[in-house]
């Protein structure tokens, strides 16, 4: 078990710092520094708070599992700017940060997941928590800056992040219960007010998870290149295949006053 610990922690490490690298690029023309906060919403053992303060950006971490504390204690002894909140009600007074993301958090909202075999279900109010938490990230955001979320594809059948073991994959019905669609984005971007856009997500995936396996090895190259294609279509504007075809799903939301529903290439 502590094995299996050990190895979960280091990939959830190399994944926090290519995260990292991957959003850090997304805001590389913002300024940096005292002038840019950010926040990462479900950053889990703070493994991404270090490398963004490497990149000279002034960040604060948000996690929900009381966990999370005696994680955080071991984890970072020289202290982090973390916080244990619920993204449904963050502490943080409106428009105090310049950009925020979370990535990998939004599917756990509004389930009730179980292991051994791995199991979840909806809760009454999934929907609705959900919403909740879109709109409490466009509330800390400040005016006209960006709000960054990924998850797997709700509208793809395989979901390989999600199981008892690390590699593992759970083929599951259209829609799914746990993970979103791109159309679950643009519901409530509307709600929201915000301008919702999906993004090439072929920079962020890195197959770590299912190189564990000698199938997911194999299923790295022809998958690296079907990405490829999907991510042409996204820069053209197109959203119809790679939001239906893609495992993964980048999005940015913005609110915006203008104009309450649009969405933009």
């Amino acid at each position: 078990m502590n094995h299996l610990l050990a190895e979960a922690q280091s990939l959830e490490k190399a994944a926090a710092a290519e995260r990292v690298e991957f959003y850090g690029s997304l805001i590389s023309n913002a300024p940096v520094g005292g002038a840019f906060r950010l926040l990462d919403v479900g950053c889990g053992n703070g493994y991404s708070i270090p490398e963004w303060r490497r990149l000279g950006v002034s960040v604060v971490g948000v996690d929900v599992d009381s966990y999370r504390l005696s994680r955080w204690v071991q984890e970072h002894p020289a202290g982090a700017p973390l916080v244990l909140a619920d993204a449904r009600n963050l502490p943080f007074r409106r428009g105090a940060f310049s950009c925020v993301v979370s990535s990998g958090m939004i599917e756990h909202v509004g389930v009730a997941e179980s292991s051994n075999p791995y199991h979840v279900r909806a809760l009454p109010n999934r929907d609705e928590a959900r919403l909740s938490v879109v709109r409490e990230l466009l509330a800390a955001a400040a005016p006209g800056a960006h709000v960054l979320l990924d998850c797997p594809n709700g509208m793809f059948p395989v979901d390989f992040w999600h199981g008892d073991r690390i590699g593992a994959f759970r083929v599951h019905a259209l829609p799914d219960v746990l993970l979103p669609s791109f159309k679950d984005f643009l519901a409530w971007g509307r709600a929201c007010g915000a301008s919702v856009l999906l993004l090439p997500v072929g920079r962020r995936l890195r197959f770590r998870q299912v190189g564990h396996r000698w199938w997911g090895r194999l299923f790295t190259v022809p998958m690296r290149a079907f990405m490829a294609g999907l991510d042409r279509l996204t820069h053209r504007g197109v959203t119809g295949l790679p939001s239906r075809f893609s495992p993964f799903l980048v999005v940015r939301l913005i609110e915006t006053q203008a104009s309450p529903f649009t969405t933009q290439a």
